[in-house]
């Protein structure tokens, strides 16, 4: 890592394995050193501060589980202060074990080396983290958001 970003392909990629790994396991512990206080994930339908993100992420890790996550491309600019990768997220939704796989793909800005924006770009209308899908027999909507924010 250089002052503000990654200077290295290996410190990119144990990054964002450590963020990988705080979804996986339900513990944000793992990858919170890596956020800027000020941080915020965005993914379709969801903003997330820094501060929610443990939230989030437990809450997921609730109703979903056998996460796998395969980083497929990632790369830094030159000046190391922004990110571009892909990832696979394969998941399977605990109420109903029903499984996919969603391509991802996300751009992040870092701040003091930290990560200050994370923007995902993912199809919904596959993925079991669905949360446009049409109300189920109970009166609830299918699924939750992949990454839902705390209202």
């Amino acid at each position: 890592m250089i002052e503000d970003g990654f200077a290295d392909q290996a410190a990119l990629l144990a990054m964002l394995e450590r963020q990988a790994d705080a979804w996986k396991t339900g513990d944000f512990t793992l990858a919170s050193e890596d956020w800027h206080p000020d941080g915020v994930l965005t993914a379709p339908g969801n903003r997330v501060p820094f501060a929610a993100l443990a939230e989030t992420i437990t809450r997921f890790h609730a109703d979903f589980v056998d996460l796998e996550v395969t980083i497929t491309n990632a790369f830094a600019s030159a000046d190391g202060k922004k990110i571009a990768f892909e990832w696979l997220w394969t998941v399977s939704r605990r109420r109903d074990g029903a499984r996919s796989a969603t391509p991802d793909a996300i751009i992040v800005d870092l701040a003091d080396g930290k990560i200050l924006e994370w923007r995902e770009y993912f199809d919904t209308a596959a993925a079991v983290e669905d949360y446009h899908a049409k109300d189920d027999d109970h009166g609830a909507a299918e699924g939750s958001p992949k990454r839902d924010a705390t209202p």
